[in-house]
């Protein structure tokens, strides 16, 4: 099996600081998701999108996953539905609001997961007291154990995290990248919109 080549794209998530669907907002005339999407494709072959269901994201030439697992279960439901669906040893899981994100930052990550003294189930950035679960590489056989934990009602990526060998990357390697973290940036507000698109 491929080590690379898979990247999904979270389009879930309530959107109640939005005030509207974030998985259709644009900067600049461009919806968001086609941004990340492009900065993905020059890391993986095979760039989708998650959502709950497939006719929200008509609009986007890309393949759509539906959620395996429905109702508000969060993120970690859309983590599973990717890697239940993985054709390569890890994916890429980012979420719809990122459009910073830095190919080279990721192409680092690639290297870091191929090295023979780095045996990982999960690589996730971390920077202060924060981590980035949805800017992340998960191993495809960790869809049981998301399934097992979602199941037993812990929705939380956190705790889910604690129960494999998650690796973190600490920030002083991303911010060779990035050295604001401004990849970590998350649209949540019309005024981040606003902001970005001036």
């Amino acid at each position: 099996m491929k080590y690379f080549g898979d990247a999904v794209i979270l389009c879930g998530g309530k959107s109640k600081r939005m005030d509207f669907d974030k998985s259709l907002a644009k900067i600049n005339d461009k919806y968001i998701i086609e941004v990340i999407s492009e900065k993905l494709a020059l890391c993986f072959e095979n760039v989708r999108l998650c959502a709950d269901t497939r006719e929200k994201l008509d609009v986007f030439a890309l393949k759509v996953i539906e959620d395996s697992i429905k109702g508000r279960v969060g993120p970690s439901a859309g983590i599973y539905s990717a890697l239940k669906n993985a054709a390569t040893k890890y994916v890429f899981v980012a979420a719809c609001d990122m459009p910073f994100i830095s190919p080279p930052h990721i192409e680092y990550m690639k290297y870091l997961l191929k090295q023979q003294a780095f045996k990982a189930d999960a690589l996730v950035p971390r920077h202060g007291e924060f981590i980035e679960p949805l800017y992340a590489f998960y191993s495809g056989a960790l869809a049981s154990l998301f399934a097992k934990e979602i199941e037993a009602g812990n929705f939380k990526i956190h705790d889910i995290l604690h129960k494999c060998n998650t690796q973190y990357l600490e920030e002083k390697y991303s911010r060779i990248f990035d050295e604001n973290l401004a990849m970590f940036t998350n649209i949540n507000y019309k005024a981040d919109l606003e902001r970005i698109s001036c």
